[in-house]
């Protein structure tokens, strides 16, 4: 059964939605809203950064609203739904913009990195996708009349988030050795979400009061009758 679509996941896919197929064939927008790290370098298009997260590429932009849609309504609302609206929100942006940011950082560096052109939301889906693995590993999902793993859900999601900028790259005719620095935005949007997460630290496994904790509160006392109660 699927989970609620829920406004903050559904936020997401719809704006990424509505750049892509509203806007994504207008003339000169796509480059205007492609993340060119050459560009920024030289002090141009430095919006870009955020707009990279809101458009897929023309020509693979319905595949990939598919996999948008898939992340956020099964993964991402589900996510949101324990964490809230705001604090989903605040981690799938700042995945998108750290993603984005950290290939202009990197293509310093690395000539191959700032030659690429980047977009897409996949920073913000791998950030969901990483999150949901973790704060539900230890539960189980009811997918129809059989019951998964939520790691096992997880990484079906992961392989087509992070598979996706591979193939399409490919297919446009990029060169395979330099298909790799499409995969560093979704890698770095995956340390945002560790960071958010923080797994190794320990969490209660609900919000009921630890018996040893009951144990130790010596300053209580049951009152079980009315001559017990101080006047």
């Amino acid at each position: 059964m699927l989970p609620r679509f829920r406004r903050g996941a559904f936020g997401v896919f719809a704006l990424a939605f509505l750049v892509t197929m509203l806007l994504g064939d207008r003339e000169g927008f796509a480059s205007a809203s492609s993340l060119q790290p050459t560009l920024v370098m030289e002090g141009k298009q430095l919006w870009t950064v955020v707009t990279a997260s809101l458009r897929y590429p023309e020509g693979v932009g319905l595949l990939g609203l598919f996999v948008t849609l898939g992340v956020q309504w099964v993964l991402g609302s589900r996510l949101e739904g324990f964490w809230g609206t705001t604090r989903y929100l605040v981690m799938v942006l700042v995945a998108g913009l750290v993603g984005y940011a950290s290939v202009i950082g990197l293509g310093v560096f690395v000539p191959a990195i700032r030659e690429s052109i980047y977009s897409g939301p996949t920073p913000m889906d791998a950030a969901a996708v990483l999150a949901f693995a973790v704060v539900f590993a230890d539960q189980r999902m009811r997918v129809g009349s059989r019951e998964l793993s939520p790691k096992v859900v997880a990484a079906v999601g992961g392989v087509f988030v992070l598979a996706f900028p591979l193939v399409t790259s490919l297919a446009g005719g990029t060169a395979p050795a330099q298909v790799w620095p499409q995969l560093l935005p979704s890698v770095f949007g995956m340390i945002v979400a560790v960071l958010f997460v923080q797994p190794w630290r320990t969490r209660p496994s609900s919000g009921k009061v630890e018996p040893s904790k009951q144990r130790g509160a010596t300053h209580l006392r049951i009152v079980r009758t009315p001559d017990d109660m101080l006047n």
